[in-house]
């Protein structure tokens, strides 16, 4: 009789300690899926990075989006794997296009992307595109600047219709 006491009391202590983990995992899941629900609204993770950080910041790997002198041009960050990228990407063409943009795709398999992003004269991909996005410090994707001819961050934000208003 002592040994099924002792066995009921440790099964309903492993039943006991298996329900709360269960609902630290449902707690870490609604963490989570209102985090991925700030990505999806904006494509950015709004827990407070703001891209004007970057403004002012020299990046010697972005000089070849202008020649010295000559306006500030548009450069977008995309990501593969970002679904705020695919959206914006064709407006991001619409209003860089005809200044001389250039884009940066980060990921493997970008043609798709790269595809969308047909009309803009330099896209970058693979390893050199993480290198850039990595050199530029990009925390966000899609992530639009406006860089003069030495390199320098002009203009920062997330939405690409906005680049063609900036210079």
């Amino acid at each position: 009789m002592i040994f099924l006491i002792a066995a009921l009391v440790l099964v309903g202590a492993l039943s006991i300690f298996q329900l709360m983990l269960l609902l630290a995992v449902l707690r870490r899941l609604r963490e989570h899926e209102a985090r991925f629900e700030r990505i999806a609204e904006g494509g950015a993770l709004s827990g407070g990075y703001d891209p004007s950080v970057l403004v002012g910041r020299q990046v010697p790997e972005l000089a070849h989006a202008a020649s010295p002198g000559d306006a500030p041009r548009p450069v977008g960050f995309f990501s593969v794997g970002c679904d705020a990228c695919h959206e914006q990407a064709p407006a991001f063409v619409a209003s860089a296009a005809t200044r001389g943009a250039s884009a940066v795709v980060v990921g493997d398999t970008p043609e798709e992307l790269v595809g969308l992003l047909d009309g803009v004269p330099a896209v970058t991909v693979g390893v050199r595109s993480e290198e850039l996005a990595k050199a530029v410090d990009i925390q966000v994707f899609p992530t639009f600047l406006e860089v003069d001819g030495d390199g320098l961050i002009v203009w920062a934000g997330f939405e690409p219709a906005a680049v063609a208003t900036t210079s």
